[in-house]
């Protein structure tokens, strides 16, 4: 099968840089209608928005059979030709590897990013890495650590030193830190649950780094967890394959919101707060969020149910 890739993506212009507004899905790489549908309704968003500045793949890109080469039709199939509406066609993809692109498909995704291959849109220039996004009061609005989790316990430890490395770089200090990486450490999925030797591995060093959130795939649900004194741990791994289910019992344990549900995060970031939204594949706003910036870092109810777009969104269609 030969499929033509889409032209070199041209970035948006005009993009406010003390916003940074961006969209987030893992597990997505079914290459099933549900990816697509997922997709569709990021699009909406993203028109809705007047444009994001990026999305963020968690991990679990490719499903199947592993990638050939940057040739492969899979890249048509399972990402350029699915996120190429109007908005979706003009934005960077800063992608993590999931333990499915691990280790077959991994150096390939890393060849695709490095040759700008296809609309050059796929960004991966390395299995962890770090970058800064938007500005305000003249530090980075948002500093991000991109890691990969499907590392041993010595390449974890790495990753480890590397983020706290990243966080503590000479010059002005991020106004927001958020960490990336495909596995949830702690989840109320059915499936998995809390990785506890991540959690011991990862956690300090969050904790010593400041880090606001911890954003991750592998459970295929959608969910925000609190604990006083970590990171917000979200997770968005409902991107298009089959559903996990929410363990029984749940809400407990500081889980403010467990869904199993196909869909997507929306973060927007701003020099004062950060709004977090979870959707569905219609696009549709499921539940909100608010973190004001003035709350103390890691202090209890900084992360605050907004339900007030919700309850205007059921009011108008009489539910």
């Amino acid at each position: 099968m030969v499929l033509v890739p889409p032209p070199p993506y041209t970035p948006l212009l005009g993009q406010n840089p003390a916003q940074v507004t961006l969209l987030a899905l893992g597990d997505q790489g079914s290459g099933d209608l549900q990816q697509w549908r997922v997709a569709e309704g990021m699009e909406r968003v993203a028109e809705s928005d007047n444009g994001v500045n990026m999305v963020l793949l968690l991990g679990d890109n490719f499903y199947g059979k592993a990638l050939s080469g940057v040739d492969d039709p899979a890249w048509q199939l399972k990402f350029e030709r699915v996120y190429h509406g109007r908005w979706l066609s003009h934005v960077p993809f800063y992608a993590v590897l999931g333990n499915h692109d691990f280790p077959a498909s991994a150096a390939v995704e890393l060849d695709y990013a490095r040759q700008r291959a296809g609309s050059g849109r796929w960004q991966m220039p390395a299995p962890f890495y770090t970058r800064d996004f938007g500005e305000a009061e003249g530090r980075p609005l948002l500093r991000v650590a991109f890691l990969d989790t499907n590392a041993d316990a010595a390449g974890r430890q790495r990753q480890a030193d590397f983020l706290q490395a990243a966080f503590a770089r000479p010059g002005p200090a991020p106004l927001w830190k958020m960490v990336v990486a495909h596995h949830a450490i702690r989840s109320s999925g059915g499936k998995h649950g809390d990785d506890d030797a991540l959690l011991q591995q990862l956690l300090p060093a969050m904790q010593h780094s400041g880090v606001d959130l911890y954003l991750s795939g592998h459970e295929h649900n959608q969910e925000v967890i609190v604990r006083p004194g970590e990171p917000a741990w979200l997770v968005s791994g409902g991107g298009g394959q089959t559903l996990d289910g929410i363990r029984p019992g749940v809400p407990a344990d500081g889980t403010l919101f467990a869904v199993e549900q196909h869909g997507f995060a929306r973060l927007a970031f701003s020099a004062d707060r950060l709004q977090l939204a979870y959707y569905n594949p219609q696009g549709d706003r499921e539940q909100g969020f608010l973190w004001a910036r003035a709350c103390p870092w890691l202090a209890q109810g900084c992360l605050k149910r907004d339900d007030v777009a919700q309850l205007k969104t059921s009011t108008a269609t009489g539910q």
